[in-house]
């Protein structure tokens, strides 16, 4: 792992934090560098809405490894316990950040076209490239998805990407 990763990281920790997500405990393990949580009402999602995100960071990024990764983490917190039942009053977000060095043509048209449906569930992955600092991920709304889509976009953006910490540190600021 690079210093610059290790750095995102740590800051990635307070900025959870921020957005009223907390650290899920874990041993090491394959699939994720860190796992964080959050559950409370949401009004625009009809009931209790679960949110998790996963971070794993690739040294050598690839599709298939992406699509896994992007799929367990999904499988993953599905398997967490929920206090309701997904469907009948929850819902489950889940947003899979994968960290590369250099994002390739081929992993970022991947991702602008990854689209996984499931029910009252939602499976939202990105791709940080830690050189530009740009975040790639589905960058339109299905028409079924025309409720929540534009949030989970916002959603992800906001909570992974350091783009985004900077202009949420300036408007602070300029408060």
């Amino acid at each position: 792992m690079t210093k610059e990763v290790e750095e995102y990281l740590a800051s990635l920790d307070g900025w959870m934090k921020y957005f009223g997500m907390e650290q899920i405990v874990t041993e090491p393990n394959w699939l994720f560098d860190r796992a964080y949580r959050r559950t409370r009402v949401e009004l625009s999602k009809f009931g209790q809405s679960n949110t998790y995100s996963f971070i794993k960071y690739a040294e050598t990024p690839d599709v298939k490894n992406f699509e896994l990764f992007s799929r367990e983490s999904f499988n993953y917190a599905m398997s967490l316990p929920k206090s309701i039942p997904v469907g009948l009053g929850a819902t489950v977000a889940v947003y899979p950040c994968y960290l590369v060095n250099r994002i390739t043509k081929e992993l970022a048209d991947f991702v602008k076209n990854y689209l996984n449906k499931h029910y009252a569930s939602f499976e939202f992955p990105g791709i940080l490239d830690m050189f530009s600092k740009d975040l790639y991920y589905y960058p339109t709304t299905p028409v079924w998805g025309a409720l929540y889509y534009n949030g989970f976009r916002k959603e992800i953006y906001n909570m992974h990407s350091p783009k985004a910490w900077n202009e949420i540190l300036k408007t602070q600021s300029a408060k």
